[in-house]
């Protein structure tokens, strides 16, 4: 896999109903690896996003009897921010809008296969 494809997979998941924009951003650094979308400043969310599931890591003995986090979502008054991990390492970040129609089934579906594409790399 190449890093073109990464990108294809990834303006894939933006061109989805509803989605504004998305980025891959690497956990621990909160580097953003890709974005795109249909907003100014997707790249800065992006980073400034993965700050909530670096939170959950820190704190996450607290929820162990939940199991494993496999997605996060915060609901602001103009957007959605909703966070999954996506490959070793790596967070699909995307911002949709309230009642935006968005396929939550589909995301997922195409949130793993651009997890494979990120761990083939």
């Amino acid at each position: 896999m190449t890093e073109k494809a990464l990108r294809t997979a990834l303006e894939s998941m933006a061109a989805m109903q509803g989605v504004e924009g998305c980025a891959l951003v690497e956990i621990e650094a909160g580097m953003v690896w890709h974005h795109v979308g249909h907003i100014e400043g997707v790249q800065t969310f992006a980073e400034a996003a993965s700050d909530y599931w670096r939170l959950y890591q820190r704190l996450s003995h607290q929820f162990e009897g939940l199991g494993d986090l496999r997605a996060s979502v915060m609901m602001h008054a103009y957007g959605r921010i909703t966070l999954l991990p996506c490959g070793v390492g790596v967070l699909l970040v995307m911002l949709t809008r309230d009642k935006s129609g968005t396929d939550w089934t589909k995301v997922q579906t195409k949130a793993k296969e651009l997890a494979l594409v990120v761990d083939a790399l």
